[in-house]
């Protein structure tokens, strides 16, 4: 390695920024592949349409579970041994992951695709909504190989040091994305067979064109002949655990979202409450791609047990991580009804109910960071448990069960405020255990 990679440069404020920047960037270009197509489909084929894909939203959250699950927790011991010196064990590692992750997910999609109609029931789907979602849902799941590669080669190329790479990967595909929905569905007038098949294209884009980087002996990771290690296999499922939970729990609460507004305003509801957490995953996005920025540097200084580094993190990442939480809110309420119009322009209806619930759920954004950060925090610092806990907490103990009780008390009020109920009540966790073992990591 030389000075050049950023694990030998001093931890500053400046330098953090630098490198995390590309991947909070690449983190909203990657959101904007649903939110494309909720905008292209809302405008061109209807509030139904949007429905339909929120119904489908979560089976592409158990799949993505697996792959953030080996994503995240196998980056979490590649940048361990990067630290330690061991870039060949790295390596090997990397490439095991990658072939265990595209096997699962060709299976689970095989498994979709056979049951995808009473999947989509379950899910909130009634009679006028099922041709929409298998129309849509077909496409997506088979695309799912490519979209879990996409995920994996995103995180490996930023431990590999390379975030304005990912983050150009992850640009062009999104203006694909905007590009082909407009074409697809606006202009050949395809419907949600355009708007998924402009997601696959997408996808190829950052799921294959990296295969090119990782063939590369030169580069810090590359394509190595991969070994089998069951206990370090175990190692990273246990380490990303919490981003496994948080997909899985996403599915989970989305359908819960879809379901109780079926309940109290139907098919309106639905397509308002599928436009809202897009929006809302706009302005978190952040955190998370701040998070998956900082992670390798934590882990990479818990391997070289390089405690001051760890601490210097520490701190200036919670710094930045609360000031963005600020900017970020602030940024929701006052665009708030910009986004709705670009969103539900031609409906009325649905535009009102979007700008009542969004200013409300952009409140949960003030707590997301923190949440995120800790989470992240301790993934990197391979300690699966706490993140894991953090996560259960957070996107499905706390937020389902809001999801169950607050709308039996208020209506749709108590849909509004589940999601700011459980954030705030799992960012008062996550500060208890950044407080509590902050001696045990020497941050």
């Amino acid at each position: 390695m030389t000075d050049k990679l950023i694990y030998n440069k001093p931890i500053t404020a400046r330098n953090l920024l630098v490198f995390t920047i590309p991947v909070m960037v690449r983190m909203i270009f990657i959101s904007l592949y649903s939110i494309v197509d909720g905008i292209v489909v809302s405008n061109y084929v209807g509030s139904v349409g949007l429905s339909a894909i929120n119904i489908v939203y979560p089976v592409l959250n158990v799949s993505m579970a697996i792959a953030f699950m080996l994503a995240t927790g196998g980056n979490a011991i590649i940048g361990k041994k990067l630290g330690e010196g061991k870039v060949h064990e790295a390596n090997s590692f990397m490439t095991l992951i990658i072939i265990i992750n595209v096997v699962l997910i060709t299976v689970l999609a095989g498994a979709f695709l056979m049951f995808d109609e009473p999947i989509y029931r379950i899910l909130g789907s009634d009679d006028m909504l099922l041709p929409y979602c298998v129309e849509y849902g077909t496409i997506i799941v088979l695309g799912g190989p490519v979209w879990v590669m996409q995920v994996l080669f995103q995180n490996f190329l930023i431990t590999a040091d390379r975030p304005k790479l990912s983050m150009g990967l992850s640009i062009g595909a999104g203006v694909l994305n905007i590009v082909l929905d407009l074409l697809f569905v606006g202009a050949f007038d395809w419907g949600l067979t355009g708007a998924a098949w402009a997601s696959v294209a997408g996808m190829i884009v950052g799921g294959l064109i990296p295969i090119g980087v990782f063939v590369n002996k030169k580069n810090l990771l590359h394509f190595e002949k991969p070994v089998w290690v069951t206990r370090e296999i175990l190692k990273a499922m246990g380490n990303g655990s919490s981003e496994m939970v948080s997909n899985l729990a996403s599915a989970i609460t989305t359908a819960l979202f879809n379901l109780q507004m079926m309940a109290i305003v139907g098919e309106k509801g639905v397509a308002a409450i599928s436009a809202i957490l897009y929006l809302q995953f706009i302005f978190v996005a952040v955190f998370f791609g701040f998070v998956s920025g900082i992670a390798p540097l934590v882990s990479y200084n818990y391997g070289a047990r390089n405690r001051d580094n760890i601490k210097k993190l520490y701190g200036l990442a919670l710094k930045i991580v609360l000031i963005f939480s600020v900017v970020m809110f602030a940024l929701a309420e006052i665009t708030t009804e910009f986004l709705v119009w670009v969103f539900a322009s031609k409906d009325p209806i649905l535009s009102e109910l979007m700008v009542y619930g969004f200013r409300i759920i952009a409140i949960s954004v003030l707590f997301t960071g923190v949440n995120v950060f800790a989470s992240g925090f301790f993934t990197a610092l391979n300690n699966g448990v706490i993140s894991a806990l953090i996560s259960v907490l957070r996107t499905f103990v706390l937020e389902a069960g809001a999801l169950i009780l607050l709308p039996e008390l208020f209506g749709i009020d108590g849909v509004w405020w589940a999601l700011p109920a459980a954030e705030i009540l799992a960012s008062a966790v996550a500060v208890w255990m950044l407080i509590k073992y902050r001696k045990v990591y020497g941050y």
